[in-house]
């Protein structure tokens, strides 16, 4: 929990505007760069303003420090929200590709080949028929189809982690 804190300028001087002090009452302090980069990740406007990075003075002394620094930013990467992607034609969402496909189309692709990267056809002719196969609309910018691709391979690669044997690929 934050508390914003402002303390009487000295007599004579003038007040700053806003907020002057940043103070956390906790027994464990957050580090300032991390609340620094939680400030960010929320803030509507952009900061252009370098950020401070601490080092760590004899750091392979310190470990639990290195462990901590990683921690906290770990923990800011996962809290923060997915990035908005606003398409300029419609784009099934990444659930709905998710889902299984019927017993007959899993039956029609079992005894098909799958377009293999020799197929003779320029990238983007192949990245067609790639997401015309996983039915992701294409249209004429293909980007924002890739972008679909792209996120569905990401998604499906992460729900399908603990059910993938060690060193199983797709």
């Amino acid at each position: 929990r934050l508390v914003f804190r402002g303390f009487p300028p000295p007599e004579g001087k003038s007040a700053p505007p806003g907020l002057p002090v940043l103070d956390e009452p906790a027994a464990k302090q957050t580090d300032p760069t991390v609340l620094d980069l939680q400030l960010r990740a929320i803030s509507t406007q952009a900061s252009l303003q370098p950020t401070t990075v601490p080092y760590i003075e004899n750091a392979a002394q310190h470990p639990q420090k290195i462990t901590n620094w990683i921690q906290s930013i770990s923990e800011l990467h996962r809290s923060n929200p997915p990035p908005n992607v606003h398409y300029t034609k419609p784009m099934p969402d990444v659930e709905t590709l998710m889902q299984m496909w019927s017993p007959e189309v899993e039956e029609a692709f079992a005894g098909a080949l799958l377009p293999s990267a020799d197929l003779n056809v320029d990238t983007v002719a192949y990245a067609r028929i790639v997401c015309a196969i996983l039915d992701i609309p294409v249209y004429s910018n293909i980007t924002e189809s890739l972008h679909v691709l792209f996120t569905l391979y990401s998604e499906f690669k992460q729900s399908n982690q603990e059910a993938l044997a060690p060193g199983t690929e797709f």
